[in-house]
């Protein structure tokens, strides 16, 4: 893969595909191995968690389209082996929760993503990227949903 042209995102921000899209991989080990390797690199490269975690809901039955995506990873990874978190030496003095969501944006189950990111001053301290438990109605209660969990990490 060394040949190949990095990618500037981890993942394909257009495609949305459903768990049985596409034909199955011809060799379901090697998507396993490749994602579980993925998953352990998530330690120190935080930025690629959210993509792992996709790929890794596919563990069961991978698709060719889910192979793809992992490869595409890798690719990112290539072009970015130089990104790191920087904890500057400041002194604390603001708490900053940022969050979001996308609204039914699991194809499969209609289940929307909450997200946040917290720095204290100009570090970031905690992090987290998940599926919510149930369907929202709109975009604005995923979003509400996704605010509470950024407001319970906070306190």
């Amino acid at each position: 893969m060394s040949d190949y042209k990095p990618c500037s995102t981890p993942v394909d921000t257009y495609a949305k595909a459903s768990a049985d899209d596409g034909p199955p991989v011809a060799d379901p080990t090697a998507y396993r191995s490749l994602v579980g390797a993925l998953q352990y690199l998530t330690f120190t490269r935080p930025d690629i968690a959210y993509v792992v975690q996709q790929v890794c809901l596919h563990m069961h039955d991978p698709r060719e389209f889910h192979f793809v995506a992992a490869k595409r990873i890798l690719l990112y990874l290539q072009g970015t082996l130089d990104h790191g978190l920087i904890i500057p030496r400041t002194s604390p003095t603001q708490l900053v929760v940022y969050t979001d969501a996308d609204w039914a944006g699991c194809p499969d189950t209609r289940r929307s993503t909450s997200s946040y990111v917290v720095f204290l001053g100009g570090s970031l301290i905690s992090w987290s990227s998940k599926r919510q438990p149930t369907v929202s109605r709109s975009s604005t209660e995923a979003e509400y949903r996704a605010v509470a969990n950024g407001v319970a990490e906070a306190s």
